[in-house]
């Protein structure tokens, strides 16, 4: 059952997209958004309202106040934009139009009577183990039209949450078992989601499909990826080129970080790889920083920093003003557990604060975020976390 507020809300959100002739799509890069990205434009379809796709790695202001240069009618955010929801009803103010959140990423406060924010957060869910952005969007779109048949999506976007799929995510996961395009295999959580028609399991699509939306972001990647998940085909042959140039590239990444070692400033280990991956999208050195949080050159019990220069074109919208460095924080499993018993403060307070300390913008979870700030600032915004860090600990 899912709790009767959001359950309104959804209804509510049904009637708007029914009531709209245009939309403008804003997903995000990885497995979860591609997958959100293809269900709402599978249903739009469907309900004949014509729209257009726009895949972000990050929101900050300069990229919603470009988002919101496009004067649509309606602007849907999947996968993305909550943590950035205050930001997002400023720019309606300006650009006029209407909002649908459907995200599962920690949810800023924001209040706008144009903008509805269907975040599982805000209905009493958890985004880390109830529901991915893919399922909130699925949950959203199937209010609007029949589409039990792309529920399937939405367990390749969830397979980010470890463990087997339960709450909302598990509604997803009936209704593509119900469909014939999932199969379950094993119990407990031990389950393993086979996608029948595909014969691969969702995990290994998941992991594909984020190498074709981050690495081959900037050759449009996201969209050849939509295009064939709305068909209910896996590009093979672009997820073997777009992985094998991140196994490339990774490679390059961690011989560097292992000559150099990882630099420690306080509670804070980070690394910065500068240009090394250019022509890759942003979400790589996420994907990367999270691999190194479960090497043993990593301290188990200090946060982890990864830096990258920002390509300030975003394709199908334009180039935002500044210099920007993405940077990605996330937290080796000693130090998660002590963030889950509030021991220590979570990532996603820390970072989001740190950054606008320094002129940026972040957003995340508990224990992981990411955000952009602006170039030559990283060692101000390592200083403010570190500072946060003693501000925000318990005790």
């Amino acid at each position: 059952m899912i709790e009767e507020a959001y359950e309104r809300d959804l209804r509510k959100a049904s009637k708007i997209l029914r009531g709209v002739r245009e939309a403008v799509l804003i997903f995000h890069d990885d497995a979860d958004g591609l997958c959100a990205g293809a269900i709402a434009s599978l249903a739009l379809d469907r309900i004949e309202v014509k729209h257009r796709l726009i895949c972000v790695e990050k929101l900050s202001p300069e990229i919603i106040e470009l988002i919101h240069s496009q004067g649509a009618e309606l602007y849907l955010y999947l996968d993305i934009g909550s943590g950035r929801a205050d930001l997002i009803a400023e720019n309606l103010e300006r650009s006029g139009g209407s909002v649908i959140i459907a995200d599962h990423h920690d949810p800023a406060e924001a209040k706008h009577e144009s903008l509805l924010h269907l975040n599982p957060e805000l209905y009493g869910y958890s985004g880390e183990t109830d529901a991915s952005g893919s399922t909130a969007t699925y949950l959203l779109m199937r209010s609007s039209c029949e589409l039990m048949d792309a529920a399937w999506l939405a367990v390749v976007g969830s397979a980010e949450i470890p463990g087997a799929l339960r709450s909302l995510n598990r509604l997803a996961l009936e209704d593509a078992v119900e469909a014939g395009d999932v199969e379950v295999k094993g119990d407990g959580g031990g389950e393993r989601y086979v996608i029948t028609f595909l014969k691969k399991p969702w995990d290994k699509i998941s992991s594909a499909l984020t190498a074709i939306g981050s690495i081959g972001y900037y050759e449009g990647g996201p969209y050849e990826a939509v295009r064939n998940l709305k068909s209910r085909r896996f590009p093979a042959d672009l997820a073997k080129r777009f992985q094998e140039l991140r196994r490339k590239r990774f490679a390059q990444a961690t011989a560097i970080i292992s000559r150099r070692g990882l630099q420690v400033d306080g509670m804070v280990q980070w690394f910065h790889l500068g240009d090394l991956f250019r022509g890759l999208g942003a979400k790589s050195i996420g994907t990367l920083t999270s691999i190194l949080s479960y090497k043993r050159a990593a301290d188990p019990k200090k946060y982890l920093m990864g830096f990258m220069s920002f390509e300030p074109e975003i394709p199908g919208l334009g180039r935002i003003r500044g210099s920007w460095v993405k940077v990605s924080v996330r937290a080796p499993k000693p130090l998660a557990k002590l963030i889950q018993d509030g021991v220590m403060p979570p990532i996603s307070d820390l970072a989001i604060r740190a950054a606008e300390r320094v002129g940026g913008s972040a957003d995340g979870h508990r224990f992981a975020a990411s955000g952009l700030i602006p170039a030559g600032r990283e060692g101000d915004f390592i200083r403010e976390f570190n500072r946060l860090i003693d501000e925000l600990k318990p005790g």
